[in-house]
């Protein structure tokens, strides 16, 4: 997050300043537009989308007086490849892909967790964690509509969060919106600040932020007319890792690299498929003429002993897939991933399977540990709201929400666990960790059930 600079600093805290408050929010706005985090989410974001960097690639060659201009007439394949898209949703499948477990002490608020949780909100998390991996760190927003407790997930490069000595004191959220002035219509950017006392809107234009005037200064939530402010800002952030550090970062020039090497390769095969021309004594001097007589007339004039001689050339295609296999396995090695072409992926079982399946684990414990603070944080939210709802005092009351990992063929063994632990673990513990339950209270009540009317 943006730590707050010195000159800053004095003013949040109420000390005289030169600068205005609007100033010195413009000036973390600048400064986040400029700064590298933001590029590198940018980044991620495009390379998801497969627009790598070679999608912009130019071929050069050696003008008449010497300068290098854009040859636009060789070929210029340019091939680029999703490795970023398949390791992250690979991730986030890994991850979300089977509906996660929700417990609670208490079994009314566990209930109402459950309820939240609904279909559409599971969904969102998936996603969200997509986005902490391709942009170092995801947010959520909660919101409250209609008596309805949400949240959204908002996009990254949009949210400026402002810290204090570790504490989340402000946030500088920015949208676009389109306005008019007289019949012109136009993009204009908005920044909404949210602090402990509310919320202002600002315009952003020419590096300053303007009060828009149209909306006033009002509170985090509306409910049933009354307004809230919360103690803890309605942002929270979901972190790839501690240092908010985006995967692309980590395997970007591995995959430049094989984008390069694969589209470089093609051009040589579509210009020069392994032969070469030596030409002798050829009647005239405009080389593109001689390639276009060859091509449309199949003839070459040529003088007195001249002739065209072919000799084949070595292909270099076999080095190069030899380099191209060591990017790949370097790839799904830095970015923790799991390599679907991987030869052994098809016969590996138990032991072996959980080996290969180790970076992927590892990295994906390590966002489950990232994410415990996020889900902590929803909880809280969650309670306040039903409170202020009326619909149970819950604040204070703690509840886990347990990640059932999708790994290939692990189903049974975890199955096999479950049905050993019996008598050991409670059936709680059990059904938590069973990859077909994913509501835990309603399976204990449905066991209930069952051993109520065997007995009847």
């Amino acid at each position: 997050m943006i730590q707050k600079k010195a000159w800053a600093g004095a003013f949040f805290h109420g000390e005289a300043e030169a600068l205005t408050r609007e100033e010195i929010l413009a000036e973390y706005i600048k400064d986040w537009l400029l700064s590298e985090k933001r590029r590198e989410m940018e980044t991620g974001r495009r390379y998801y989308f497969n627009q790598n960097d070679i999608k912009e690639r130019k071929r050069w060659m050696i003008g008449g007086s010497g300068e290098l201009i854009e040859d636009l007439s060789a070929n210029n394949r340019r091939i680029s490849h999703n490795f970023l898209r398949k390791l992250i949703d690979q991730k986030a499948q890994y991850l979300f892909g089977r509906d996660f477990s929700i417990s609670a002490k208490n079994e009314m608020f566990a209930q109402k967790l459950n309820d939240i949780f609904d279909p559409s909100l599971r969904a969102t998390m998936k996603n969200v964690c997509k986005e902490a991996v391709m942009k170092g760190v995801s947010w959520l927003f909660c919101t409250v509509e209609e008596g309805k407790i949400g949240f959204q997930k908002l996009s990254s490069e949009n949210i400026i969060p402002i810290e204090d000595r570790g504490k989340l004191t402000g946030v500088l959220s920015l949208y676009q919106k389109e306005c008019y002035s007289g019949k012109k219509r136009k993009l204009q950017t908005f920044a909404e600040y949210w602090s402990g006392d509310g919320v202002e809107t600002f315009l952003y234009q020419n590096g300053e932020l303007i009060p828009d005037v149209f909306t006033e200064k009002r509170p985090h939530f509306m409910i049933d007319g009354q307004g809230y402010n919360l103690r803890s800002l309605p942002f929270i952030p979901f972190p790839y890792n501690e240092e908010e550090v985006p995967l692309i970062h980590f395997i970007k020039e591995l995959i430049d690299d094989y984008d390069l090497l694969k589209s470089e390769d093609t051009n040589t095969l579509l210009e020069n498929p392994g032969a070469l021309l030596v030409l002798k004594n050829y009647d005239g001097t405009d080389l593109g003429e001689f390639r276009r007589n060859l091509s449309r007339y199949k003839i070459v004039k040529v003088s007195d002993d001249g002739g065209i001689t072919v000799e084949r050339t070595p292909n270099a295609t076999s080095s190069i897939m030899s380099h191209l296999l060591t990017d790949r396995k370097d790839i799904y090695e830095l970015g923790r991933g799991v390599d679907t072409q991987n030869e052994q992926l098809g016969t590996a079982s138990g032991v072996a399977m959980r080996f290969l399946y180790t970076d992927l684990d590892l990295d994906c414990s390590g966002i489950e540990s990232q994410f415990k603070a996020g889900f902590a944080k929803m909880v809280e939210f969650i309670a306040f709201c039903l409170q202020i709802f009326g619909e149970g005092d819950f604040v204070g009351e703690k509840a886990e929400i347990l990640l059932n990992r999708d790994m290939i063929s692990n189903e049974g063994d975890a199955i096999e666990q479950c049905i050993q632990s019996q008598g050991m673990l409670s059936q709680k513990t059990i059904l938590s960790n069973h990859p077909w339950v994913t509501n835990i209270e309603e399976e204990m009540e449905q066991i209930a059930k069952e051993n109520r009317q065997a007995q009847s």
